[in-house]
């Protein structure tokens, strides 16, 4: 099911859309916290803890490799993508 840019729902012809949702996923992860998801409580990169802190580069991508792995997700199989979705 695809997402809209405020992670709703899109319905069209009052139908859900259905279609590649892998960066969607991605951002999700990315965007959570830890312990907001209830099935999985460890998954959520925490990025926004962050924000003006002086966290190198590696911390960030360690990070991030961590939470995608632990959905099953190849970072190095997808970092282009994420690197051309921050970039929009």
């Amino acid at each position: 099911m695809l997402l809209d840019e405020n992670n709703d729902l899109i319905v069209k012809n009052k139908s859900l859309q259905i279609g590649e949702t892998l960066m969607q996923e991605v951002s999700i992860i990315l965007q959570m916290n830890q312990g907001e998801l209830k099935s999985d409580p460890l998954l959520g990169a925490n990025i926004v803890n962050l924000v003006k802190t002086n966290q190198s580069r590696f911390e960030l991508e360690k990070r991030v490799k961590t939470h995608l792995a632990i959905d099953n997700k190849d970072y190095n199989e997808i970092k282009d993508l994420i690197t051309t979705h921050v970039k929009k």
